[in-house]
C-alpha cells in the first residue's frame, strides 16, 4: 500500500466516524428544536402521528354534561331526652293491728292524720313538635335516596344506550376536519407538560428557562424524567420538578413507530409562558 492509498483509507474512516457521530448525536438536537418549535395544542389527541399535523375532531363538539352532584344529606332529627326517672315512692308500712289489750294512756291518732299514698295517673307525652320533625326529616331522607337511585338507574340505562344503540353519535373535540382527533406526536407532549405547569408567582425573571428531558414508553407512559439544565431560579426550578414528578402519562408512540420508547428534550420558558 502506498502512501496515497494510506491517505485515502484515513480519510475514509475519518469521514465515516463523523458520519456515525452525527446518526447517534443529531435525533437529539432535531427532536429538541422540533418541540420548541410546535404549538401547544388544547385538546387530548386519539392517534398521534410523526409529521407535524393535525386535524379530526369537531372543534365546536360540546364536553359531557357533567354527573349532577349527590343529593345533600338530610339533618338528622333532635330527639328529646328522656325525661329523667321518677324516686320511687315511699310506701308506708301498715299500721300494727289491733289489740285486745289497749293502753289507757294511749292516745288513739285520728284517720285524717295516717299517711296517704298518692299514685300520679298523668301520662307523659312528647312534644307535638319534636315528632312532626322527625316525622319530616325521615320524609326527607327517604325521598333523597329515591332520587339518588333514580339517579344512578337512568346513568346505567343511558350508559346501555350508548353502548348497543347504533343511532348514538360520540363527538370528539379536535381542530376540526370530523373522523378521529389526531396531533403530532412531539406536539401532544409538549402539550402535556406546557398545559400543567404554571409559572410559579413571585418570579420576576421572564428570561428564566429550565430544560428537561423525558423518556416515554409505547404506551404513553413515562418512564423517566429529570431536569438537564436548571434555570437557577429556585421558584421556577421547583415548579419545573412538580410537574414532571407529576405527570406519568404523556402520549402513546404513533403506531408505525419501530423504537419502543422515545426520549425528548421539553423547554420550560418563563417568558414564553406568560405571552402564551
Amino acid at each position: 500500500m502506498n502512501r496515497l492509498e494510506k491517505k485515502c483509507l484515513i480519510a475514509a474512516t475519518g469521514f465515516h466516524l463523523f458520519l456515525l457521530l452525527i446518526l447517534f448525536i443529531g435525533p437529539a438536537f432535531l427532536s429538541a428544536s422540533k418541540t420548541d418549535n410546535l404549538a401547544t395544542i388544547d385538546f387530548i389527541p386519539a392517534a398521534t402521528v410523526d409529521a407535524a399535523v393535525s386535524g379530526g375532531g369537531n372543534p365546536r363538539a360540546t364536553p359531557p354534561p357533567a354527573p349532577e352532584p349527590p343529593a345533600p344529606t338530610p339533618p338528622q332529627p333532635v330527639v328529646a331526652p328522656p325525661p329523667p326517672p321518677q324516686p320511687p315512692q315511699r310506701v308506708e308500712p301498715p299500721d300494727p293491728p289491733p289489740t285486745n289489750q289497749r293502753d289507757p294512756d294511749a292516745v288513739e291518732p285520728r284517720r285524717d292524720q295516717r299517711r296517704r299514698i298518692e299514685v300520679s295517673t298523668k301520662v307523659v307525652t312528647r312534644n307535638s313538635n319534636e315528632i312532626k320533625v322527625a316525622n319530616d326529616a325521615a320524609r326527607a331522607k327517604a325521598a333523597a335516596d329515591a332520587k339518588r337511585r333514580a339517579a344512578e338507574v337512568s346513568q346505567v340505562v343511558s350508559g346501555l344506550k350508548g353502548s348497543l344503540s347504533p343511532s348514538t353519535s360520540v363527538e370528539l373535540q379536535g381542530p376540526g376536519g370530523g373522523g378521529v382527533p389526531y396531533a403530532n406526536w412531539l406536539q401532544a407532549v409538549k402539550s402535556r407538560y406546557s398545559n400543567a405547569w404554571e409559572v410559579p408567582a413571585g418570579v420576576t425573571d421572564d428570561s428564566a428557562t429550565a430544560t428537561v428531558t423525558v423518556t416515554i414508553g409505547r404506551d404513553g407512559t413515562v418512564l423517566s424524567a429529570r431536569i438537564r439544565n436548571a434555570s437557577g431560579n429556585a421558584l421556577v426550578d421547583r415548579s419545573v420538578q412538580s410537574v414532571i414528578d407529576r405527570i406519568k402519562f404523556a402520549a402513546p408512540l404513533p403506531e408505525g413507530a419501530k423504537e419502543d420508547q422515545r426520549t425528548v428534550t421539553i423547554t420550560f420558558d418563563v417568558k414564553a409562558k406568560l405571552i402564551g
